[in-house]
């Protein structure tokens, strides 16, 4: 059979590979004797209608799309053009939009054959084998699809054994030059890539559907079985990866024995990985940095108790102040994410969560007003509250578009929300330019080859002031 796998149409400066459908080719490919492609549109930047003129153009047997709540209504209209050229194509869906959708997508759009739920490494390739044979699909793990007018739903899948997956096929786009970029800044030199180290999470935050997805289930790959794909990295001229875990530091034992196996075989790439801040010891840290993991992320969000208990994140602002210290004092570049709008947050919560960026002097810093997205906790609430209106599943949301300031100190009114984020970024910058900020640059610039080449290949980037006067505001 003829299979094409894409991204959504879109458009977009951050480039990072499609590592879900690279896993899905990879898994067929080792099955079967499918002809199969990958094309990553969004990171093409392909349009609409762009998209849609190319899979007609290569008329395959069926078409499979991973999107997310905010391209889902892009990705629609291509695969509507799609059937419409092509009546006799299968159309699949997957990714986390669809898994929480799928009922309503397949009872909306009678063009969308099949919704693949969870994780479809095992599924595409029994589907398609079901395809060839004429077969019902209906064994075909987390599957969802009409038969005579009633939906048909499995749970959706997980796969039990990571290490048994083949490594991801990234010779499937290797026109495309990937990289992490932000504000049209590099933030990596060199041949760059992703990986999945693990997948799933056991914490339930209420903003985050990632531990629905997963079931709350948190799988690993072996040591052995992470290095080894680093190993091959290595031989392939890869310089820069980006771990996409949820909490790649979860377990501790686990990383310490991959820093051990990185050290051992002689691997010297730059890491950059997410974490929690109840799992960043100085140690941990320090041994990371030494195996090359130079960038660390950690997901604050808040410095009000009651907030990060409502966001269900089972962390302290003590916890995040000393992870930050920690991952500094291991000479890594520190990245901290924060959100502005939770229903129970009160002007003086984020006025809190100004001061501690202040205090914190990240060297870098994401300040967003909260999202509310299907299948997350959150989405269920504002359903519950009366707020969610039969069209939204299609589109994402903005915590002010369901909760307006109320009067008694709560501000989610778009236009405060968006202010307390400006002063997020400015308090960012003010704390980064201050004589302290300024020395514990000079210190990371000493130690940190990403911080050195970050700086170094941007100072004559002309997005650089740009860049800078969008934080300054």
């Amino acid at each position: 059979m003829k299979v094409l796998l894409t991204t959504p149409p879109g458009k977009t400066d951050e480039r990072w590979p499609p590592l879900g459908l690279l896993y899905l080719a990879a898994s067929i490919k080792k099955s079967r004797k499918d002809d199969v492609s990958v094309v990553d549109a969004f990171c093409r930047n392909m349009g609409i209608k762009q998209l849609a003129e190319y899979i007609i153009g290569e008329r395959p047997d069926i078409v499979g799309l991973s999107t997310a709540t905010h391209t889902f209504l892009d990705s629609i209209a291509v695969l509507e053009e799609v059937s419409r050229s092509l009546p006799e194509v299968k159309i699949a869906m997957g990714g986390y939009h669809s898994t929480f959708a799928a009922e309503k997508i397949l009872k909306t759009y009678p063009f969308v054959d099949f919704i693949f739920k969870g994780e479809a490494e095992h599924a595409i390739v029994e589907l398609l084998e079901c395809l060839e044979k004429g077969q019902d699909p209906a064994g075909v793990p987390g599957i969802s699809y009409m038969r005579d007018g009633e939906y048909v739903s499995n749970e959706p899948a997980l796969i039990g054994d990571l290490d048994e997956l083949p490594f991801p096929d990234r010779e499937m786009v290797n026109g495309i030059k990937y990289g992490y970029i932000f504000k049209g800044l590099p933030l990596t030199f060199g041949k760059f890539t992703t990986m999945s180290t693990s997948r799933g999470c056991p914490y339930n935050c209420s903003y985050c559907s990632c531990a629905s997805f997963s079931r709350h289930k948190l799988r690993y790959r072996s040591a052995e079985n992470v290095v080894d794909e680093m190993q091959m990295l290595q031989d392939k001229g890869y310089k820069n990866v980006v771990l996409v875990d949820d909490n790649f530091t979860h377990k501790p034992e686990r990383v310490e024995k991959i820093c051990d196996l990185i050290k051992a075989r002689k691997i010297k790439m730059r890491f950059y990985c997410e974490g929690r801040v109840n799992n960043a010891s100085l140690n941990m840290l320090r041994k990371m940095k030494r195996a090359g993991f130079d960038v660390i992320f950690f997901g604050a969000e808040s410095a009000s108790r009651q907030v990060l208990e409502y966001y269900n994140k089972r962390t302290t602002v003590g916890q995040i102040t000393s992870a930050v210290e920690n991952a500094k004092k291991a000479n890594m570049i520190v990245i901290t994410s924060f959100i502005m709008g939770a229903p129970v947050e009160q002007r003086e919560d984020m006025e809190a969560t100004v001061d501690l960026i202040r205090r914190l002097r990240p060297h870098g810093v994401e300040v967003n007003v909260l999202d509310v997205l299907i299948g997350t906790k959150l989405w269920d609430e504002m359903d519950r509250l009366g707020k969610i209106g039969p069209e939204d599943w299609k589109t994402n949301h903005r915590i002010y578009e369901f909760m307006g300031g109320n009067g008694n100190g709560q501000s989610h009114s778009m236009e405060e929300l968006e202010r307390f984020a400006r002063k997020g970024y400015k308090a960012y910058m003010d704390s980064l330019m201050s004589p302290a900020g300024t020395m514990g640059l000079a210190k990371l610039m000493l130690h940190n080859g990403t911080a050195r080449s970050i700086v170094m290949g941007n100072m004559l980037n002309p997005n650089l002031r740009n860049a800078l006067g969008q934080l300054k505001e």
